[in-house]
């Protein structure tokens, strides 16, 4: 029985996280890069750009087995992936803390950490990742235990899988390099003998084969490559993103990286508190002392992917910090199993108690099961245009345009829209040739805005009727006695408040004059209309605050760090009412108005992401 006891503890888990992760799952489509990942579900051929070739194989198969709607069987593959992630990661523990208790609370604490539990319920590549890193380890770790020619051929296997997930896979390779030269019974001349190295390039060649199906996908696009040399050339750039990495790999100014050390100081502390990384210390000294190239292996990685992730200048770089949160969680298992027995028989339970409070605790803040933006912005964007009526030119937020990539395919197949950039050459011909037939031509207000700033054209450009009102008006339709909570994060840069709409604001939701509003980039206004506000409080950082309005209890706490989190899938906060999440806060400007019981009655943006698209008519000059 006890050597089937880690497998049916992990199993366990499994279902534990199985179960937490779908009842928070996000329901359909989203914005953003999950919006491309749901948008190629099912397709026959993947672009370079596309890359991660092994998550929509494991996406197309939940895909095919489900039925359901792309959007949200990727959503459900990245769950069971997570779910399974956190079982091996039972195992993991449990052989490097040598007890399962210990290895079940490394993995729960992990589980309900807020970075991975936000990614394990939308279609993105991080749960896979972390599982192959884990399996990785795994591989690493029963190896040692026999170091056999088999094994050795099954770690550069897992290896090379985790290579077909995702391109940060490298960053382990100097952990796991080292470790094998430490671990090995002939030292660093086990790792470059020359069966080894023979065999480590025959499962590379083969563990780089799901990449043909990106590369094939070359001789798919509207002008594929003249030959085979620019086909490579080609292919390299998109799928390494070359890009992106000129401009973001190792490009975090010098002077701005002070502020990223205090990012990831409120990141760890907001996964684990200071509980987790003081458990995580504990446990590498510990191993340190059992078995040296184990605690090298993990400390190493660690360095390597935290460094990457602390360096790289990308929009979401939270979510690359998700290894070293691996590594922390991983480290506590050890910590754990150190204690003497009778110890170890109260603290684990007591441990594992802890966990569950924080998983109660964190849940409605990380529940997207009622999540339905990305629709409701599209839909009032798409409303009164089809193929027989009208046609919509866009010029969006870039995380806007790839939610409309999977809107226009699989909500409203018969919404006619083009980006306004693909047709602009041939403006004055496509309205002339709409207008012909009975078509409008609607714009949204960012193409109105390029279309007006152009040279003078046979057209005008006409306010629709029926655009949605301001947020400053819907707050005066409010009637007085109303809870409300209004969140202020500093907006991106295409984004902008109008100087003293804030004053406005605050002035229609207390009914009396405000003299003055935080300058700070994390502002919130809370209480009931009609009277001075129960809360209004501005910080240079993120907080959290809990208040109680007309008996209501309600946490509002806000989950970014601005200077650098520009995408946020779980938002960047949340208004949590009854725990009931009301409102997930976004930059720019975020409300809403409750009900009694902590219900949304309405929900408003402005200034960013969800803010309503006005839409312009473009209208011929008789």
């Amino acid at each position: 029985m006890r050597r089937w006891l880690p497998a049916l503890v992990a199993a366990l888990v499994v279902a534990l996280t199985s179960a937490l992760y779908l009842s928070t799952l996000l329901p359909g489509f989203d914005l953003g890069d999950t919006a491309s990942f749901q948008t190629m579900a099912g397709s026959a051929y993947l672009t370079p750009r596309d890359a991660y070739p092994l998550y929509y194989v494991v996406g197309d198969i939940c895909l095919w087995l489900t039925g359901a709607e792309p959007a949200r069987a990727m959503n459900l593959a990245s769950a069971l992936v997570a779910a399974l992630a956190c079982g091996l990661l039972v195992i993991l523990a449990a052989e490097l803390s040598g007890s399962i208790a210990a290895g079940a609370a490394s993995a729960l604490l992990f589980a309900g950490s807020y970075t991975f539990w936000s990614q394990a319920i939308i279609a993105e590549v991080y749960a896979l990742h972390i599982v192959l890193v884990v399996l990785v380890l795994l591989t690493l770790l029963r190896w040692q235990r026999e170091p056999t020619d088999g094994r050795l051929a099954v770690i550069f296997g897992a290896c090379a899988l985790a290579f077909g997930n995702h391109l940060s896979t490298v960053l382990l390779l100097p952990g796991v390099i080292l470790f094998l030269m430490l671990a090995g019974p002939g030292g660093w001349r086990t790792l470059f003998a020359p069966r080894v190295i023979v065999m480590a390039a025959a499962i590379a060649v083969v563990g780089a084969t799901p990449y043909l199906w990106n590369f094939a996908g070359l001789w798919h696009a509207v002008r594929p490559p003249a030959d085979l040399r620019e086909a490579v050339g080609a292919f390299w750039f998109d799928v390494t993103k070359a890009d992106w990495r000129e401009s973001m790999v190792l490009n975090v100014p010098w002077v701005m990286l002070n502020e990223r050390l205090r990012m990831y100081t409120f990141d760890v502390r907001q996964q684990f508190t200071w509980a987790g990384p003081a458990m995580a210390l504990v446990g590498l000294a510990v191993l340190w002392s059992v078995n040296r190239p184990r605690a090298i292996l993990a400390a190493v990685i660690f360095a390597t992917t935290w460094m990457f992730a602390v360096s790289y200048n990308v929009g979401d770089a939270h979510v690359f910090f998700l290894p070293s949160h691996l590594v922390v969680a991983l480290l506590a298992g050890p910590a754990l199993a150190s204690l003497n027995t009778s110890f170890r028989g109260v603290a684990v339970p007591i441990v594992l108690v802890l966990i569950a409070v924080r998983m109660y605790a964190e849940y409605p803040a990380l529940d997207r099961s009622e999540d339905g933006r990305p629709d409701e912005l599209l839909s009032s964007l798409a409303e009164g245009v089809d193929d027989r009526r009208a046609v919509l030119l866009t010029e969006l937020n870039w995380q806007i345009q790839n939610g409309m990539y999977y809107f226009s395919k699989e909500t409203r197949p018969d919404l006619a829209y083009a980006r306004l950039a693909e047709v602009a050459p041939q403006i004055d011909a496509l309205l002339t040739d709409n207008v012909a037939i009975g078509r409008e031509v609607i714009v949204t207000e960012r193409a109105a805005r390029t279309l007006s700033g152009g040279e003078d054209g046979p057209f005008r450009l006409a306010a629709l009727d029926g655009s949605d009102l301001s947020l400053l008006e819907k707050i005066r339709m409010l009637p007085a006695g109303t809870r409300y909570a209004l969140v202020l994060l500093r907006p991106l840069r295409e984004y902008s408040i109008e100087p003293g709409m804030m004053l406005q604001i605050a002035g229609a939701l207390t009914s009396s004059a405000i003299q003055s509003w935080p300058g700070d980039d994390y502002v919130a206004m809370a209480g009931v209309t009609g009277r001075p506000p129960d809360l209004i409080r501005g910080e240079s950082a993120p907080w959290a605050a809990r208040i109680t309005i007309d008996g209501l209890p309600v946490d509002i706490r806000l989950d970014a760090w601005l200077a650098f989190d520009t995408i946020r899938r779980m938002g960047f906060g949340s208004v949590i009412a009854g725990r009931r999440r009301a409102l997930i806060v976004e930059r720019g400007l975020s409300f809403v108005a409750l009900d009694g019981d902590g219900a949304a009655r309405r929900t408003s943006y402005a200034a960013g992401i969800y803010e309503p698209i006005a839409r312009f008519r473009l209208e011929p000059v008789r």
